[in-house]
């Protein structure tokens, strides 16, 4: 059993030696999970905008591309490029489309970046998770961004085929419900007592979430924050028995801790 970043590193080599497979960053095969690929590489300069423009041209010209990026924030620089990559099918009238994969890395201490409209987005959180979404999102017919947390890298784990926008229970409990997510899960895991642990894996589907969180009406969220995460879990929380309560990851055990103890009080 693999490490996570030896699993999807492999999966990179093998993608980039394919025939319509190709490989787009500032390092690819020289740094980052691609390094010692070789085939299909396209080095770009240091601008992320730019890797993602360049990939949606060569998606264009039918090739499979996959933007490697070295730095979380390097979403937020691209993002103008990757609307404009998403938005190819409704400006050609279904005509043209631009479907390319972009992994970026999710550290403990990051917040997680919004995404233009129509951009697909995971989050794996497990070994298993960072080779089955990124499997997933090839197949994709748009845009997705793929977010690698610190444990999905280190950790040794199999589970089955993973679908996007599929939310997973990691763990049946009772009383609680906590919506993890990136290195949350992880912390979840190991500290959320007999609560029912759901790893939303860049689930935004309110009416989802919501019947996940139906049965006990009390939720606590332990992820990587953003404005549109928070929008999108007020639509699913209108039923509940307390106020949901947010933490993120960086935060800690004890903190979530609190949080737990609030969302259980009568």
């Amino acid at each position: 059993m693999t490490t996570g970043a030896v699993g999807l590193s492999a999966a990179l080599a093998a993608h980039a030696s394919l025939a319509d497979g190709v490989l787009v960053g500032e390092a690819v095969g020289v740094a980052g999970l691609s390094k010692g690929a070789s085939g299909g590489l396209v080095r770009t300069p240091l601008s992320e905008a730019a890797s993602v423009g360049v990939a949606a041209g060569l998606a264009l010209a039918g090739k499979r591309p996959v933007v490697e990026l070295l730095d979380v924030l390097g979403v937020a620089r691209a993002a103008e490029a990757l609307s404009d990559a998403a938005a190819l099918p409704s400006r050609s009238e279904g005509a043209f489309a631009a479907p390319l994969v972009v992994l970026a890395p999710l550290p403990l201490e990051a917040d997680l970046p919004a995404l233009p409209p129509g951009v697909g987005l995971a989050v794996a959180a497990t070994a298993a998770d960072a080779v089955g979404l990124f499997a997933a999102a090839l197949a994709a017919r748009s845009p997705v961004v793929l977010f690698l947390s610190d444990d999905a890298l280190a950790a040794r784990d199999t589970g089955p085929a993973a679908a996007l926008g599929e939310p997973v229970v990691r763990r049946e409990g009772r009383g609680a419900v906590l919506l993890a997510e990136g290195a949350g899960v992880a912390l979840a895991l190991a500290s959320g007592g007999e609560s029912t642990v759901v790893d939303l894996r860049g689930c935004r589907d309110a009416a989802r979430i919501g019947a996940l969180v139906a049965p006990t009406g009390r939720a606590v969220v332990l992820a990587h924050g953003g404005d549109a995460l928070l929008a999108v879990l007020a639509g699913a929380f209108w039923r509940l028995e307390a106020q949901p309560t947010f933490v993120h990851p960086r935060d800690g055990a004890a903190a979530l801790g609190a949080a737990l103890a609030e969302a259980l009080t009568p």
